[in-house]
C-alpha cells in the first residue's frame, strides 16, 4: 500500500505527521493506520478517540467490506500506551477513567464488517489489546507480541483480561501476563493469539489477500456471523461484588509506589525494583 489518503478532512495546515489516524478506502477495503511512527505508534487518549471516531463515522458505509488496521512504518503495530501519559487526568487511577481503550474496542466490535489487525514489529501492551479486539490478526513471523503490565506495576481491567482468556485460554493468558515476555509471531500463532504468521516480506500481500477473500462474500452474512460470535462470547457476567474487588485491586496498583518505580525504570531503561507497596 502507498501513502494513505485521509478519509476525513483534517484541519488546514495540519501536517500528515501530526495526524494520529490515517485512512484510505480502496477496493472495498478500508485501511486505517496508527500514525505515531516516531513513538512506535504508542497509544494515547487522543489517538484512541480518533480511531473510534473514524470507525464509527464509516460504520454505515456500504462500500466497505473489510477493514485492515496497521501501524505506520515497519517497526511496530503499536508499542503500547504512552507511558508518559499514565496518571494524567486520572488515567488508570480513577474508575471512571480506568479504560481509555473502551470506545476504540467498542467501535471495532460494533463495526459491521471484519477488522483485521496487520502486525509487524512490536505489538505490546495496549497495542496488543487493540489487536486482540480485532476480528482477525495476521502477523509477520518475526513480530514481537506481549502484554507487560506486571513489568510496569499496573493491574489490568477485567474486560481486557477476559478478552485474552476468550482468545487463548486461561493458561496462555496467565503466561503472557505473569511473565511479561514477548513472543514471536510464530509462537503467537501456536498459542492462538494470532490467526496466521507469515514472512514479513509477504505480510501486506497475504493480509490483503485474506481481506479480498472476505470482500467477495455476502456482507449481510458476514455481519450476522460477527454479531453472533460477539453475542455468544458475552455470556459471562461478573457480580457487583466482583467488580468492586477487582477495581479495588486496580486502584491499589495504580496508586502504588511500584507503579512510579516502574515508570522511572522504563524511562531510565533499567530493571525496576518492585517492593510490593
Amino acid at each position: 500500500m502507498g501513502v494513505h489518503k485521509l478519509l476525513k478532512p483534517q484541519q488546514k495546515g495540519k501536517e500528515m505527521s501530526d495526524t494520529l489516524i490515517l485512512s484510505e478506502l480502496e477496493n472495498s477495503i478500508l485501511t486505517i493506520t496508527l500514525n505515531r511512527p516516531d513513538k512506535l505508534n504508542s497509544l494515547n487518549p487522543e489517538l484512541l478517540e480518533e480511531l473510534a471516531s473514524v470507525l464509527n463515522s464509516n460504520s454505515g458505509n456500504s462500500k466497505i467490506r473489510c477493514v485492515v488496521l496497521q501501524g505506520e512504518g515497519n517497526k511496530a503495530f503499536s508499542a503500547g500506551f504512552d507511558i508518559s501519559r499514565i496518571g494524567e487526568q486520572g488515567l488508570f487511577k480513577d474508575v471512571a477513567l480506568a479504560d481509555p481503550y473502551c470506545d476504540a474496542k467498542g467501535a471495532i466490535a460494533d463495526f459491521p464488517q471484519p477488522v483485521i489487525a496487520m502486525i509487524q514489529g512490536y505489538c505490546v501492551g495496549g497495542g496488543l489489546e487493540i489487536a486482540a479486539a480485532c476480528d482477525m490478526r495476521i502477523a509477520a513471523k518475526d513480530a514481537m507480541l506481549g502484554i507487560t503490565p506486571a513489568k510496569l506495576g499496573l493491574a489490568y481491567a477485567p474486560n481486557a483480561i477476559e478478552m485474552f482468556v476468550d482468545l487463548i485460554g486461561p493458561a496462555y493468558t496467565k503466561e503472557l501476563f505473569f511473565t511479561g515476555q514477548l513472543v514471536t509471531g510464530v509462537r503467537a500463532q501456536s498459542m492462538g493469539l494470532i490467526n496466521l504468521a507469515v514472512p514479513g516480506s509477504s505480510l501486506i500481500e497475504d493480509t490483503y489477500m485474506i481481506a479480498k477473500t472476505i470482500c467477495k462474500n455476502a456482507p449481510i452474512s458476514i455481519f450476522g456471523i460477527k454479531r453472533n460470535v460477539n453475542k455468544l462470547m458475552g455470556f459471562r457476567q461478573l457480580t457487583q461484588e466482583d467488580h468492586k474487588e477487582l477495581e479495588a485491586i486496580r486502584i491499589r496498583a495504580a496508586n502504588s509506589d511500584d507503579l512510579q518505580e516502574g515508570k522511572r525504570a522504563f524511562l531510565e531503561k533499567r530493571p525496576p525494583k518492585f517492593q510490593g507497596t
